[in-house]
């Protein structure tokens, strides 16, 4: 093989210096002379392929008798546990059986005692002592006694198994998605899916690209949601309109871009949807007054929520799922029990329409943004104000707590981006780049990184730490209304009122 910059000279090293080789790490010898590198990090082709060999055996990885003799443990550990369950299912049943047929038995003597003796003169002595004894209520009294106490010992039983097979399979299922999450996070890397805006992310080099856009929605989309296992987005659409809106959800398989679902049951245009953190249940909220919450799985409509007076603009669970929290334009916040579906609490301070909704990662604080510039904190389980929020010059459209909960971070519609403070509630920072509204703002998994959505039609990526912008995304030919990491933090998610809702990856330069 020659080199690719002097066609003329075969290749002769490999280039093993730490950094981003212009060359990619193939030299001819003149190439090795001007490389601008220490000759102790150029290697023969032939010493090269040596050493990788060597590492190779060192590591042992072609051996896989470790490897198999795993795999057969666990397949007969799962074997051996499929075989118990198997024989306890049996024996439980057959026990159970032999029981009632034993009642069932025992009650069937005393009524045929009774029936088939209708000729008293000609029944025999014992069998009128048995009946004397019945009469008087003694033996019968004794068996319902016996054969009550039998059947509560048998529903303690079940109640106590139903109650130990539930919490067995329950932390059954948690084991199986810690598995499950190995394989899942290990594909994604093997895709060039590691956690592309993490705390130790390496901006050179590298292109932000459009992984896919995903269409289906004929009006504005309004807002995104990813599930918490990564899998699924839901989306929601519609716009004020003399014609026939949206006013539709839909679902779409992350893996191949194909819609799911699509579910209908609000009557005027979807303002925005939310998972519940085990991803079994999607909230949405409308222009209709509703909150509708839906069975993820199966997209049937599970409860209607309408004490609402105006618009519903946003919907968030708590990090446990036990609440759900809801931002109306008529200034009022409803904390609902997710369980009785029933409302448990209204918070009321702002004097304007509440845009946005956040609970804090421990559940104990919800935040609130507002039309009326202000942001505030709130102590769920007093329903107390805990602190307001001053500086923004106009709308207050979206905050997200980070990660850690010590940050929150707020977008306005004076195209600032500010961070505050949680515990003190002083601002920290404020970030410029924006030449329109900002709309949405979203943490990286990590909290490393910050992305925000736009009127000016852009998705901007920032660093914490320095409060630099480190991307500028371009892809929507209109507003940027919403976007949302996925759990992982390899993909971002935006949707716009181009009626479009794009996915976002990274790519390195070589």
């Amino acid at each position: 093989m020659y080199c690719t910059y002097r066609i003329q000279n075969p290749i002769t090293f490999i280039c093993k210096a730490p950094h981003s080789c212009q060359c990619q790490r193939k030299l001819c010898a003149e190439c090795q002379y001007e490389h601008g590198v220490d000759f102790q990090y150029t290697v023969p082709i032939k010493i090269f392929r040596e050493q990788v060999t060597n590492i190779l055996k060192e590591t042992k990885l072609e051996e896989t008798s470790e490897v198999s003799n795993q795999r057969m443990a666990f397949k007969f550990t799962i074997s051996q546990t499929e075989a118990m369950l198997k024989k306890t299912q049996e024996e439980l049943s057959e026990s159970v059986k032999q029981i009632f047929d034993w009642i069932e038995k025992e009650n069937q003597l005393y009524i045929s005692l009774i029936n088939e003796n209708t000729n008293i003169l000609e029944t025999s002595s014992a069998e009128i002592e048995k009946l004397v004894s019945i009469l008087e209520g003694k033996t019968l009294n004794d068996w319902n006694v016996q054969k009550n106490s039998v059947i509560m010992e048998l529903e303690m039983a079940k109640n106590w198994w139903d109650q130990e097979i539930k919490a067995f399979v329950q932390k059954l299922n948690e084991v199986i998605k810690k598995i499950q999450s190995l394989f899942q996070t290990q594909s994604k890397k093997d895709k060039g899916g590691k956690n592309i805006f993490g705390a130790n992310f390496d901006w050179n080099n590298l292109k932000i690209h459009e992984l896919q856009k995903l269409d289906g929605h004929h009006d504005w989309v309004n807002s995104v949601c990813i599930s918490p296992d990564g899998n699924t987005l839901a989306s929601c659409s519609g716009v004020e309109t003399l014609f026939v809106s949206d006013n539709s959800i839909r679902l779409w398989d992350l893996k191949t871009g194909q819609k799911i679902a699509k579910l209908v049951g609000h009557s005027k245009w979807v303002q925005s949807v939310c998972y519940s953190p085990d991803g079994t249940t999607l909230a949405s909220c409308s222009r209709d007054k509703t909150i509708l919450l839906w069975d993820a799985k199966t997209g049937q409509q599970l409860a209607k929520l309408d004490n609402h007076i105006k618009t519903v603009l946003s919907v968030c669970f708590s990090p446990d799922g036990a609440t759900l929290a809801s931002g109306s334009g008529d200034n009022s916040i409803y904390l609902w029990d997710v369980k009785t579906r029933k409302q448990k609490a209204q918070l009321n301070g702002h004097s304007k329409g509440i845009l946005q909704v956040c609970f804090s990662p421990d559940g104990a604080t919800l935040a609130s943004c507002s039309g009326d510039k202000s942001i505030r904190l709130w102590d769920i389980k007093t329903g107390q104000q805990k602190a307001k929020l001053d500086g923004h010059m106009k709308t207050v459209m979206s905050v997200c707590f980070s990660p850690d909960g010590a940050t929150l971070v707020s977008g306005s519609g004076d195209n600032s981006i500010r961070l505050w403070d949680v515990k003190t509630g002083q601002q920290k920072a404020k970030l410029d780049g924006h030449s329109n509204w900002v709309l949405s703002v979203c943490f990286s998994p990590d909290g490393a990184i910050l992305a925000s959505g736009s009127e000016d039609l852009s998705i901007r990526l920032w660093d914490v730490k320095t409060g630099q912008q480190k991307a500028k995304l371009d892809g929507h030919s209109n507003t940027v209304d919403s976007i949302c990491f996925s759990p992982d933090g390899t993909m971002l998610a935006s949707c716009s009122r181009d009626k479009s809702i794009r996915l976002w990856g990274a790519q390195w330069d070589k």
